[in-house]
């Protein structure tokens, strides 16, 4: 089994240009330049829905199209909680968050092998979906507490960043003892070096989230990692099926639609056509996109996932 795919090395190395290329921007067109980033590469990932989508209704228009409209109306109520209870908004999207971010960096196939049992892989991705969820909260507290200032009362945001070093802490703890026993109960070789590249490139990560800026560290995170990781998988699932002006079009239009939601969620705040105002905004944004993208993709990794558990359990112990 490679350890190391071509893919991975790409998503490295875009990650290292983009830092460069970023970091060369002046401080004060940083978060354009990283908000450029994330509309460019970030959002379109999300675009890939509408194929996930388009099959699991098996091609039948009228399934598709009902599928959309209950996608686009959770993005609707997701905003409309916002708007109504902007504490409790970001207190689900943190969760949804933690956990996508902790299991969706990975094939689930592959995450279901390395993980010894049901009881291990919860406690590694929800472990390692906290780790970088509230890394920025742990290294950059100020910042954060300025960007959720515009949706949320201060005190809110202050409780966050105040308990948000002991969630790290404990998420460590939680992501090592996980990573130990799988490593020790692994099946395969191969299976433990697997292991321990997360564990490498997630030092890497938190390393980046603890010396350069938390937007910067983010965008380089969900555009280069999370984003591509989705995106090859999807990619890689329906390849015989794409078409590639069709796909384009279709990251297009669906990207370009979400610009608006963007602009509308920053007109509600009272302090406008600020750059932490813009970010924020885009982060409501993102949260309110989150929520029906964590179910088409949660259904997609069940169906990827399924068939290792036919194998799993007749593999001979190292």
């Amino acid at each position: 089994m490679q350890i190391v795919s071509s893919r991975e090395e790409f998503q490295w190395l875009l990650l290292v240009l983009m830092g460069v290329l970023l970091s060369l921007l002046p401080e004060s067109q940083l978060w354009l330049g990283c908000l450029g980033a994330v509309l460019l590469v970030g959002i379109p990932h999300g675009s890939l829905d509408i194929y996930l989508l388009w099959f699991k209704s098996k091609k039948k228009p009228l399934h598709f199209i009902a599928s959309i409209c209950k996608y686009i109306f959770i993005v609707i109520l997701g905003l409309l909680f916002w708007k109504k209870f902007p504490e409790l908004f970001w207190a689900f999207f943190f969760f949804a968050a933690i956990y996508h971010f902790g299991g969706s960096d990975e094939h689930p196939e592959i995450l279901a092998s390395i993980t010894y049992k049901s009881v291990f892989k919860t406690l590694w991705v929800l472990s390692r979906g906290t780790l970088l969820v509230f890394a920025p909260f742990t290294f950059h507290p100020q910042k954060i507490t300025t960007y959720l200032s515009y949706t949320v009362p201060t005190s809110f945001a202050a409780k966050l960043t105040t308990i948000a070093p002991f969630l790290f802490g404990y998420a460590s703890i939680g992501f090592l003892f996980s990573t130990i026993i799988c490593w020790k109960k692994a099946p395969l070789y191969s299976y433990r070096w697997i292991l321990i590249k997360h564990l490498l490139s997630l030092f890497v990560i938190i390393a980046l989230f603890v010396v350069a800026d938390p937007l910067l560290s983010f965008s380089l995170y969900f555009c280069c990692h999370h984003s591509l990781s989705h995106s090859f998988r999807v990619l890689n699932r329906f390849q015989t099926r794409f078409r590639t002006m069709g796909a384009f079009l279709t990251i297009l239009g669906t990207t370009l639609c979400s610009i608006p939601l963007l602009f509308w969620v920053e007109r509600q705040f009272a302090q406008r056509t600020t750059p932490d105002g813009m970010v924020t905004a885009s982060f409501v944004a993102i949260a309110a996109l989150t929520f029906p993208h964590l179910i088409v993709v949660n259904d997609l990794h069940k169906n990827l996932s399924r068939r290792v558990h036919l194998w799993k359990s007749n593999l001979p112990p190292i």
